[in-house]
């Protein structure tokens, strides 16, 4: 049986498409523009190291702020915990 060696990888975009001015990455996936808009061209390997990339970005972003593990104790304010991201676009590749 042959199987295609292609694993088809799914865009990590999370619908909230802000760059951040400072660091000049998406707010929701962590990707910076060169990434997002090569995306499809990318092959797996590429697609698995920027998905990498993202994750430590995420981690390295989260320890500058230490953003504390509070699931569940969101405000009426709070309009992600509504899913209203707010400033979105249609999403991204």
């Amino acid at each position: 049986m042959n199987v295609d060696p292609k694993l088809n990888i799914a865009s990590p975009c999370r619908g909230i498409c802000k760059i951040d001015e400072d660091s000049q990455l998406c707010l929701g996936c962590q990707r910076n523009i060169d990434e997002i808009s090569r995306w499809r061209k990318m092959n797996d390997d590429q697609k698995l190291a920027v998905l990498s990339d993202c994750l430590t970005r995420t981690y390295s972003l989260a320890d500058a702020q230490q953003i504390p593990n509070s699931a569940g104790n969101s405000s009426k304010d709070d309009n992600m915990a509504e899913g209203l991201p707010g400033n979105t676009s249609e999403g991204c590749e």
